[in-house]
């Protein structure tokens, strides 16, 4: 009996341990699925952020360069109105008054110039930048590509060996359990033809329900019940036997612990008999 129990429950931890492999991978196939959308929806993320050029939006601060015009032409027209209030006269006034404009009208185009080229630079150098990490992004892409691969093939790879392992040893000791079970009649019929009733066991027993004619009538005061006769059954009769018992009966006999203990150690069949114990 210890037997089969540890062979049915070696059974079951193997079908666990199985089930277990194949649940574990695709759990592990799930995570790493969702692990993998995750890292898309932050690169696209990223990605998009480095598509906006931020120093594109520097522009020219016009606002000083209008007010220095505003501020010389209000002083280029003082100096007219004081030319030609004044005994030189307006012509000679005007005309160093337009050479004075012109060369500032010069200065502030060029300052303009310079702050743009500084920006359109500025532009350029962020444009390099981005470029920069967008190939940074893609090389560590590949990267992670290429070893989430690997790391999954060879997830799977272990999982499908031990899955496979797992069914090898679930059918082989499915297998090696079948003569177990067809022998267990048989460990059943010995275990009862070594058992010895008192008389006092023999007359709470009774007389057994003999519907195959196998046991026979007792004469009075004594029991039909003969564990050899139980010992030479056939399987089938055997099973009938035991169909046909009481459930006190059943309990004398099969809760008994010389039943057990034949049971589980054979050779203990072959012990001499107790001290005053019978065999009918």
């Amino acid at each position: 009996m210890i037997g089969t129990i540890a062979a049915i429950g070696g059974l079951a931890s193997t079908a666990i341990s199985t089930g277990i492999s194949f649940t574990q991978a695709a759990k592990q196939r799930k995570l790493m699925e969702q692990a993998e959308r995750d890292a898309d929806k932050a690169m696209a993320e990223a990605r998009g952020k480095l598509e906006i050029n931020y120093a594109e939006q520097m522009a020219i601060k016009k606002e000083a360069y209008d007010l220095e015009r505003e501020a010389m032409l209000v002083q280029g027209a003082m100096a007219t109105q004081a030319g030609v209030e004044s005994e030189r006269g307006a012509a000679a006034t005007a005309g160093r008054i337009y050479a004075g404009q012109q060369a500032g009208q010069a200065k502030i185009r060029g300052a303009m110039a310079d702050e743009m080229t500084n920006i359109e630079a500025a532009i350029l150098e962020e444009e390099s930048r981005l470029r920069d990490l967008g190939v940074g992004l893609d090389l560590e892409e590949v990267a992670g590509e290429q070893l989430k691969a690997a790391q999954a093939q060879e997830a799977m790879q272990a999982a499908k060996a031990q899955g496979i392992e797992g069914t090898i040893n679930l059918v082989g000791q499915g297998i090696s359990m079948a003569p177990l079970y067809s022998q267990n009649i048989k460990a059943q019929k010995a275990a009862v033809e070594g058992m010895q009733f008192n008389q006092d066991q023999f007359n709470k027993f009774g007389q057994v329900q003999d519907s195959q004619g196998i046991f026979g009538e007792a004469g009075e005061g004594f029991t039909n019940l003969d564990f050899q006769t139980i010992g030479n059954m056939s399987n089938r009769q055997f099973r009938k036997f035991k169909k046909d018992l009481t459930p006190i009966q059943e309990q004398m006999i099969f809760k008994n612990q010389q039943y057990i203990q034949n049971y589980q150690n054979p050779f203990s069949v072959f012990l001499p008999n107790p001290a005053g114990t019978i065999t009918q």
